[in-house]
């Protein structure tokens, strides 16, 4: 292995910025008396935990909340789909067969409609198959092109990452596309797309860039859409119709890249890439990401998550920013799983939902948990 050092810093090209038209018109909040506030005399949160949930043999990977509290586990590794109540209690499990045939799941990708149907994209047949709450199939779709995770908004439209490869010069060029999708599946346009080298094959050399740039995408209870960067401090927001609200600009500096955030990632790509028998090269950026995650409040508040933490460190560190995209306080969050992997097209092991904040977290042993935490405004 060759560590190597991109001087530059972050670099990221913006390819193009094309606002769509929603599935619906609805009311865009553009003048200030129209934007709910926080609650009055408070300019911070904690989280307080309320709820713990373990298992023993499992692997959670995505969290589904519903209108009514109750949680849904996705297992990757597993197939498998645990529902909760509100209290903790397991009350229903769903396990996929692997295959093509109907209703079979090769890769697990789920999301929960506002009527309680799941939705769940197996990108390795690009097929999008529809449960209802007792996992019948509604409907199946093929989509045409090579979508990642979606995002599912209150009018079953849907937000995929699409991924784009072209080789130039021996070079292989990686482009992200934020693009959405009717109900139907009818393809409404792209949101923006930007340009991410992750992986180069120069002769016989495997180059992978560590901590690529990546696109991070959420939708809040009114289908306003934030989406930005990872190594720029910026989210963007669009309201349903496609029209831009605001701009979240954060000041601070991302922190230096320190040994210990590459060793274990490092290590990682060697065991999954040895089979290949290439000479692995790691280009290491100079600075961590600006933004590792985030998350929109019903009052506009958006919660940022950043790097600035060491990479162990058990706390994570916040931003809250206010409806008008003003910082408000630091907020140290609990470290949950997978906030820091570089693949942030990936739905992570965290999601906010009726004032409560749901994570997935382990212990030193690797034990996974999921645990609740009340947000409390102080």
């Amino acid at each position: 292995m060759i560590a190597k050092r991109e001087t530059c810093g972050w670099a990221i090209t913006i390819i193009s910025i094309t606002l769509i038209i929603g599935c619906e018109n609805r009311k865009d909040i553009i003048d200030k008396k129209d934007i709910q506030r926080g609650p009055t005399g408070h300019s911070s949160i904690r989280l307080v935990e309320d709820l713990k949930i373990s298992k023993e043999n499992w692997n959670p990977t995505n969290l589904e909340i519903d209108d009514k509290g109750y949680i849904y586990v996705s297992d990757a590794d597993y197939a498998k789909i645990y529902v909760y109540d509100p209290n903790g209690n397991e009350i229903d499990r769903k396990e996929f067969k692997q295959g093509q045939g109907p209703g079979d799941i090769n890769f697990l990708d789920p999301g929960l409609s506002l009527n309680g149907n799941f939705y769940i994209y197996d990108k390795k047949i690009r097929r999008l198959t529809i449960f209802d709450k007792d996992w019948k199939i509604l409907d199946t779709k093929v989509l045409d092109g090579y979508y990642l995770f979606f995002l599912l908004d209150s009018k079953n439209c849907l937000y995929f990452w699409k991924y784009i490869t072209k080789v130039v010069e021996s070079r292989e060029e990686v482009s992200r596309s934020l693009v959405k999708l009717s109900s139907s599946g009818r393809y409404l346009g792209e949101i923006f797309k930007y340009k991410e080298n992750v992986d180069q094959i120069i002769s016989n050399v495997f180059y992978i860039y560590l901590y690529p740039p990546y696109g991070i995408a959420k939708l809040d209870v009114e289908d306003f859409l934030y989406y930005s960067i990872s190594d720029k401090y910026e989210i963007n927001i669009a309201s349903p119709e496609g029209k831009p609200i605001r701009r979240i600009v954060g000041l601070t500096k991302s922190r230096p890249t320190a040994a210990e955030d590459s060793e274990r990632k490092i290590a990682n790509f060697e065991k999954a890439l040895a089979r290949f028998g290439n000479k692995l090269e790691f280009i290491i950026p100079d600075r961590m990401p600006a933004i590792a995650d985030f998350f929109p409040f019903e009052n506009k508040y958006v919660l940022v998550i950043t790097y600035e933490n060491p990479i162990l460190s058990p706390t994570l560190k916040g931003h809250l920013f206010d409806q008008e995209g003003n910082f408000v306080s630091d907020i140290e969050v609990p470290r949950y799983s997978r906030w820091g992997d570089w693949g942030g097209l990936f739905k992570k092991g965290a999601i906010y939902k009726n004032s409560c904040f749901y994570t997935i977290e382990y212990d030193e042993d690797d034990n996974f948990m999921v645990k609740r935490y009340k947000v409390v405004w102080n």
